[in-house]
């Protein structure tokens, strides 16, 4: 049997999230990372959709938070591209964006403003990763 200490690391490690961020701006990556691994959260990211999607092929990701508007494959067609593919259409995605109204055209499962406030974040991480564990696959 484990020590009392292993079993608090596994556990730790089975209930941390690894969130993919996803932003053209360094300084919104460097933020929303603190922010993510504050929570202790495993922290990946890219700067636009493609290099996204070649993460989200190579590692389990509990939810993907984006920005809307990119350079290349911006947050809209990633959310689309991920939404229409059986190995990425059950992860969460948290759509961010300057904008005050969400594009209506894509299937995103939360939307927030920025400037994005730290503990709202935080809240939509917690609830789209607790409503992607109790939905059946």
């Amino acid at each position: 049997m484990p020590e009392p200490n292993q079993q608090d690391a596994t556990k730790a490690a089975s209930t941390m999230k690894t969130v993919l961020l996803v932003d053209d701006d360094p300084e919104t990556i460097e933020a929303w990372t603190l922010c993510m691994q504050s929570e202790e959260c495993k922290v990946l990211s890219a700067f636009d959709g493609n290099s996204a999607l070649a993460l989200l092929g190579e590692n389990l990701v509990d939810i993907v938070i984006s920005d809307w508007k990119m350079p290349g494959l911006g947050g809209a067609l990633l959310c689309q591209t991920m939404k229409t593919n059986s190995a990425t259409a059950h992860i969460p995605f948290l759509m961010i964006s300057g904008h005050p109204h969400p594009p209506a055209f894509v299937h995103y499962d939360g939307y927030l403003q920025k400037p994005v406030e730290v503990e709202a974040l935080l809240s939509a991480v917690d609830r789209l990763c607790a409503a992607k564990r109790r939905r059946p696959y």
